[in-house]
């Protein structure tokens, strides 16, 4: 029996732990390292905490893993959540807020530096080992007396590339995931051939992967961090392939990117999802519209509907306003770029866990009630469901670009309507990559320089230029709703040898206002495909198809909408040199005199999915 003495001690402890716990929980939001927070929340529940577990990989590296055990663990066996992590597990927020949040359910987690970041041995290459690396962790796991066997994962952006890796070995202990922002995983799958979303119609996306691997990318950890870096001034420079060395001094896979044609066989050590793969892992995808690899999230998900066996496979994708990793965050600030959002929020947390309590302890209903698809409407604040991509009710319209030859600039005649223009016409510019069109928001992350937005923003400076085409609607007589990808066919040609082409849909307010929707790039040398680069031909005229990427948005009546087409979106994507030549170790280039051709049996248009329902509430 306690004497009253030792019940007061306990008592007084208790009060000690609860007191600590809250005057750390409001230092937390004053800026304490998550990983104390992390470290006193696994005291409190009872959680054995491991930072020291090394697993081997298949071909030897040592990788470094913590492990947090729940009390469950030690009464039974408990499923697991994984999480891969770049980014330093012992420190990096996301890591450590979600390990405690699912070991304070009753989850082991395992958290894990991938190879040749932090402690974890070897060299890094996004993702190089990957698969073979996460399917070395998944045994070890099940191998441990705590597991019950079945493992789940989770993160965003790397983090959830790194799910994918994994997914492509359809190991059987592998019963649930939720990657976040994840399309950066595609290689060849699906034709689109991005490979860490480092490629847009195969044009490079210079100012994130250049910001990504001066910031995180180095093959060996012990490399020095870099100094002040002024990103603006650093991506001016030429040869692009040096442009991290210059930056950060060490060895990188950045150089391999550049390096290795698209369509090479050498792409497959690296564990990107390629086309003869099989999706089959149970998922919860989450995205944002803001995002760079949202057409690649969309293609990854129809790919594992397409190989599914209905009986057994399960998957629900989710998309929300905002940037890169966003879905959360965009609630609070109510901000996507220069637009306000409403009514943005969603249970995450709560699906979080039914999702895994269902996959993972075969507990509760799980998300049955969530449709294939979930997204939200820009412009009307309403999110939609659908059970498939683009919704099945949605409807292609096609809309001409006109002129009379002189659509320079938001002051030109450049026209967009419903009905093919007859008389033939062409509209010329000139893409100087010594001034190249600047980036205003748009699909960009991951740059570590703030003074690059993201997201719809303002494309009056844009608009005013020469070498930028821009072709407008008449305002319209009812909402115009989108739902689904963007493409556009346009009839070209160029005095040049290689070119690129930047496509921009825009929405223009009653007030002036024109904000980006979204938009796409095509390097024309690639116009067939890329397994073979082809030259153009001065003079001759060539169509070529421009993936814009995906959309939900709303433009209400009296609003227009707009088309840009122009060679830059500059740091965004890469400069082409317009040499025809290898384009990343040039340092001189050429200006390119460019036409679009239109009208008569030389048509340009753009295809929009077009979802015809009623409007909500105000």
């Amino acid at each position: 029996m306690r004497t009253p003495v030792a019940g007061l001690k306990g008592a007084l402890r208790l009060g000690l732990i609860l007191a600590t716990a809250g005057a750390l929980a409001v230092a937390f939001r004053d800026g304490v390292p998550a990983n104390w927070v992390v470290a006193l929340r696994a005291l409190l529940a009872g959680v054995t905490v491991s930072h020291d577990v090394r697993i081997t990989a298949a071909d030897g590296v040592s990788l470094a893993t913590s492990v947090y055990l729940p009390a469950a663990a030690g009464k039974g066996r408990v499923p697991t959540v994984l999480i891969r992590t770049p980014y330093n597990r012992r420190q990096q927020d996301e890591a450590l807020t979600f390990a405690a949040f699912f070991f304070r359910r009753g989850y082991a987690v395992v958290t894990q530096d991938v190879r040749g970041t932090f402690e974890s041995a070897g060299v890094l290459a996004p993702w190089r080992h990957a698969t073979a690396d996460g399917v070395a962790t998944l045994d070890w796991i099940v191998a441990q007396p705590w597991s019950n066997g079945k493992v789940g994962s989770f993160g965003c952006s790397a983090l959830g590339e790194l799910q994918y890796a994994l997914a492509r070995a359809n190991h059987p202990a592998y019963a649930a995931m939720i990657p976040i922002d994840a399309g950066g995983a595609i290689g060849s799958a699906m034709g689109r051939y991005e490979y860490f979303s480092a490629f847009e119609g195969g044009v490079f996306q210079l100012a994130s992967q250049f910001g990504w691997f001066v910031g995180h990318g180095p093959g060996d950890p012990a490399t020095p961090q870099a100094g002040r870096v002024d990103a603006g001034e650093s991506l001016r420079g030429l040869p692009v392939v040096d442009l991290v060395r210059n930056s950060r001094p060490g060895t990188y896979a950045y150089d391999e990117f550049l390096r290795t044609p698209l369509s090479d066989p050498r792409w497959a050590t690296l564990d990107y999802v390629a086309e003869d793969d099989r999706l089959s892992v149970p998922a919860l995808v989450i995205n944002t519209w803001g995002d760079q690899s949202i057409g690649a999230t969309l293609a990854l998900a129809e790919m594992a509907r397409r190989q599914a066996q209905p009986a057994s496979f399960e998957q629900h994708v989710v998309i929300a306003p905002g940037n890169h990793c966003e879905h959360g965050s965009v609630t609070r600030s109510e901000r996507f770029g220069d637009l306000v959002v409403k009514n943005a929020q969603q249970p995450y947390g709560d699906w979080y866990l039914r999702w895994f309590d269902r996959r993972l302890k075969g507990e509760g209903p799980g998300l049955s009630e969530l449709p294939p698809y979930l997204y939200y409407v820009i412009g009307e604040n309403r999110w939609l469901a659908a059970s498939s991509w683009p919704p099945e009710s949605s409807k292609l319209e096609r809309w001409y670009l006109g002129s009379g030859g002189r659509a320079n600039s938001r002051a030109g005649d450049g026209t967009l309507a419903t009905l093919a223009p007859a008389t033939e016409a062409l509209d010329e510019y000139r893409a100087d990559p010594a001034d190249p069109v600047p980036s205003r928001g748009g699909p960009v992350c991951c740059t570590g320089d703030p003074a690059i937005r993201s997201g719809p923003v303002d494309q009056h400076d844009v608009e005013v230029r020469p070498d930028v085409l821009v072709y407008t609607s008449a305002p319209l007589n009812k909402p115009l709703r989108i739902a689904g990808p963007l493409k556009a066919r346009l009839t070209v040609s160029s005095d040049a040898p290689d070119t690129d082409f930047v496509v921009r849909l825009v929405d223009v307010w009653p007030d002036g206002r024109a904000i980006n929707i979204q938009e796409g790039a095509l390097r024309a040398r690639w116009r067939d495909g890329f397994a073979q680069a082809r030259h153009m031909q001065p003079g001759e005229r060539y169509a070529l198809e421009v993936n814009m990427r995906d959309i939900a948005w709303l433009l209400p009546a009296g609003h227009r909408l707009r088309l840009h087409v122009t060679s830059s979106s500059f740091p965004r994507l890469e400069r082409n040199l317009n040499t025809g030549g290898r384009n990343f170790d040039e340092t001189v280039g050429r200006v390119a005199v460019n036409r679009v051709h239109h009208g008569g049996s030389h048509l340009s248009w753009l295809d929009i999915p077009v979802l015809d329902l009623p409007e909500s509430p105000p």
